[in-house]
């Protein structure tokens, strides 16, 4: 008989929000709503996560993103744990022991663990998924980032699931708490299950990017010193993303209607390689994105900021943009 009994059946869980942070409660909300929560974590959730907890999330994602019946495992091969999502995620190499058949699965995660299992999860879900090689210098404290989970991090950085914590740091031995974890569990079904999905290796095409770039410079003169209206997408006036989906709709190129999920289209590009039309996006709080930009140039950005202002050209080198930047996207290729 199987030690695994019942572990595959995954159902939405009753769960109490009193104690997450209001910046997480739609993200555990809509976390359930995908069946991605562990029946053992539906409340408490500022304390930090632990190995054996996250595994139990990664392994549900494993499921809803691979579509497959998870794997038949007999034995066990932790003496520290009998946690069958532990023994799951070992099986399909998300997780791996800490030596002498122990898995400290009361140890508490940290950022850079939570982005290795992601990545094997991801992997291990859908093998097809190319990630750049190019190991960019993205984290001001990068040389602190384990070696064999640097690659993972990157990847993950760079694909928009995982971030830094402000100042340019990753900090990457910091402990993750379960609202955290669980938002980077359902930020990563949704970019990897949805409909926005593109592999991360920059292509060009040519003539075709430069006849769209042209539109674009062309049609953005048009709409500038237009007022900020939440909501509206033109003509006479737009919100930041309403400004974004009109314009790159006009040239033929359909995107989301909102910022945060605009931020998941086209494919990552660094703050230093920004193109003309690549999107820029911000994050007020360093961790979610509530604005959107279109980069023009010389360090600057086309957006509709706010109530009471006009489409207009800011920086993205000093100011209240430089320090709440947070990820550009490349949606013309």
């Amino acid at each position: 008989m199987s030690i695994l009994a019942g572990v595959s059946s995954f159902a939405q869980q009753n769960i109490d929000l009193t104690s997450a942070n209001d910046w997480a409660k739609a993200e555990i909300a809509k976390a359930n709503e995908y069946n991605l929560l562990s029946g053992g974590m539906t409340d408490n959730f500022t304390r930090n996560i632990t190995r054996e907890e996250f595994c139990e999330l990664a392994v549900r994602l494993y499921k809803s993103l691979s579509g497959k019946a998870l794997p038949e495992v007999n034995s066990n091969p932790f003496s520290d744990t009998g946690n069958e999502s532990v023994i799951i995620a070992n099986k399909l190499g998300i997780v791996y022991g800490v030596g002498n058949n122990k898995f400290a699965p009361d140890n508490m995660a940290t950022r850079e663990e939570i982005a290795v299992m992601l990545y094997r999860t991801l992997k291990a879900a859908k093998p097809e998924t190319v990630f750049s090689a190019n190991m960019e210098y993205l984290f001001s404290d990068q040389d602190e980032i384990s070696d064999w989970a640097l690659k993972e991090v990157l990847s993950l950085t760079k694909a928009g699931i995982i971030n830094g914590v402000g100042n340019g740091r990753f900090i990457p031995k910091r402990y993750i708490s379960r609202e955290e974890a669980i938002a980077l569990v359902k930020r990563m079904y949704e970019k990897f299950d949805g409909q926005y999905v593109e592999i991360f290796e920059l292509t060009s095409r040519g003539n075709s990017r430069n006849g769209l770039i042209e539109q674009l410079k062309t049609l953005i003169p048009q709409e500038m010193g237009k007022p900020y209206q939440w909501g509206a997408t033109g003509p006479d006036s737009y919100d930041c993303s309403g400004l974004v989906y009109t314009l790159y709709g006009k040239i033929g190129v359909s995107l989301p209607r909102v910022s945060r999920d605009q931020a998941k289209a086209g494919v990552y590009v660094s703050k230093d390689s920004l193109q003309y039309g690549d999107l820029v996006f911000f994050a007020a709080d360093g961790k979610n994105v509530n604005h959107v930009g279109i980069y023009v140039g010389n360090g600057e950005f086309v957006h509709a900021p706010f109530t009471g202002s006009v489409v207009k050209v800011s920086s993205l080198t000093t100011g209240y943009y430089s320090r709440t930047y947070y990820t550009a996207r490349r949606v013309i290729r």
